[in-house]
């Protein structure tokens, strides 16, 4: 039976989050992406990408849909505390 290997943020990554910047933030300026190309990727409005990288609330569906945007696994953003589940 395999086991799931944690996913590891790059360095750059941790750094600006240790700095304060939001962790969907942090990753998508690393890559380089811009907020309307996750909006576009993920069929999310800017407007809520926006808002979820302000920490604002919202389901799991939506971090899912920003985590396969970004090219990382569904679920990273449960294990990341500053992306809240929403009331």
């Amino acid at each position: 039976m395999a086991t799931a290997t944690p996913y590891a943020l790059p360095e750059a990554v941790l750094t600006k989050i240790s700095a304060g910047t939001p962790v969907i933030r942090a990753y998508r300026e690393h890559l380089g992406y811009s907020i309307e190309d996750i909006a576009v990727t993920s069929g999310l409005t800017v407007e809520e990408v926006e808002l979820m990288e302000r920490g604002h609330r919202f389901d799991k569906g939506y971090r899912d849909r920003i985590a396969r945007a970004l090219g990382l696994p569904q679920g990273i953003f449960d294990e990341i505390s500053d992306v809240p589940d929403a009331a």
